[in-house]
């Protein structure tokens, strides 16, 4: 019965985004691989690629990471939300 508890307590506790260990990604090529890096880096549950000109929610999310990337493909800002 402990373990269910503890496992439970596990899954409703969200996993909190920190960009600054992410920020090493700023100037590099975005390519497969990076976004799995980046939430190791950052501790974020989920990543989101934000591509020049693309509409995205205004929705925020404290266990998401932002990659936002230019029209060469270079990383430009890791944001947490």
């Amino acid at each position: 019965m402990l373990s269910l508890m503890l496992m439970m307590a596990a899954v409703q506790q969200p996993a909190l985004c920190s960009a600054a260990p992410a920020e090493v990604l700023v100037g590099e090529r975005y390519r497969r691989g990076v976004p799995s890096r980046a939430k190791r880096l950052s501790g974020a549950r989920t990543v989101r690629v934000m591509w020049p000109g693309q509409l995205v929610t205004m929705d925020f999310r404290e266990d998401r990471l932002n990659l936002r990337v230019d029209r060469r493909r270079l990383i430009t800002a890791v944001r947490c939300g």
